[in-house]
């Protein structure tokens, strides 16, 4: 398995977990974040502060890889679904595409629904 592609995965292994530790293992002090429903975020810090008020929204939440294509080297597309319980009980579900860009085995760069 490529670095790109374990990378990846140890990140949505991470994420299903909601852990903030481990996932700012994963990235580069200076990483960025784009999300079409978030928008922008740059730094580890921001990014991790976003991600931890995302996951405080959920009961439950779990993302599944749909699949895996590497567009380069150090850049993966993503097809995943994502299924979550609100904290209100509303249950959401949605599929999506994310790009993960790498620097020196770190994560650099995230996006979502491009």
């Amino acid at each position: 398995m490529s670095l790109v592609r374990k990378i990846a995965r140890t990140y949505f292994e991470y994420s299903n977990q909601s852990d903030m530790a481990q996932i700012g293992t994963l990235l580069t002090h200076n990483c960025t974040y784009y999300s079409r429903q978030l928008g922008f975020f740059v730094g580890q810090r921001k990014v991790i502060e976003m991600q931890t008020v995302f996951h405080a929204q959920y009961q439950l939440l779990s993302w599944e890889i749909l699949s895996l294509k590497e567009l380069k080297s150090n850049v993966i597309e993503i097809e995943f679904s994502f299924e979550g319980v609100l904290q209100n009980g509303e249950q959401q579900t949605r599929q999506g595409r994310e790009h993960i860009l790498t620097y020196n085995g770190l994560i650099q760069h995230i996006a979502v629904g491009l």
